[in-house]
């Protein structure tokens, strides 16, 4: 998938994540200064996993994505490598965005507050990267599901009788127009959601 419609996938699953937050009592963060924040980290985290591509290729040219990339392509990486598209690598940065900050927090390094907002952003960015594996699924491409096996798992064949199952054909734009009316729905549901839930 390409950008654009990776940016849809990160909505989506940002909104998902707020909801989330606000029904499990993750974080004290006021949920309508979460939602914000949490869509633009997913952004964030949406685009992350293609700072593997050839350095020209990169689309933000940031100091930051321009060391990602060296360290990536030293270690023999290449696009959709191991480093980045694997489900392994992806879900151990989860877990660690959650249970991190509380580490942090509880041996005093940083406050309630702070640690809160930390476990906020690199959660967003973890939901994020996600949609991003999620939406590469929906290629024929795929995506590893640990590391160091080269085989990777898609959610669709190459082909389907005219269908062609690949980043930047038509598939994709059904894909792209398809998020972008379940986000203005799931926009208009996590909207009202607190007072919806506080009924249930």
């Amino acid at each position: 998938m390409t950008g654009p419609t990776h940016r849809q996938y990160s909505i989506c699953f940002a909104l998902v994540t707020a909801m989330l937050f606000f029904k499990l009592d993750i974080t004290a963060v006021n949920y309508y200064i979460a939602l914000p924040v949490l869509i633009m980290t997913a952004k964030a985290g949406a685009l992350f996993p293609d700072v593997d591509h050839d350095w020209r290729n990169v689309h933000d040219k940031t100091i930051i994505n321009r060391i990602i990339n060296f360290l990536i392509h030293i270690t023999g990486g290449r696009h959709r490598s191991w480093q980045t598209h694997s489900w392994d690598i992806c879900l151990w940065f989860t877990v660690g965005a959650y249970f991190i900050p509380i580490r942090i927090f509880r041996d005093g390094i940083l406050t309630n507050v702070n640690s809160e907002i930390l476990q906020l952003l690199l959660l967003g960015f973890a939901s994020g990267w996600i949609s991003h594996l999620i939406a590469d699924m929906f290629t024929s491409a795929g995506v590893r599901v640990i590391c160091f096996l080269n085989k990777k798992v898609a959610f669709v064949p190459k082909k389907l009788g005219p269908i062609v199952f690949k980043t930047g054909a038509s598939w994709e734009m059904f894909n792209y127009k398809f998020m972008r009316v379940v986000n203005v729905i799931l926009g208009c549901l996590c909207l009202i959601y607190p007072a919806v839930y506080d009924k249930i």
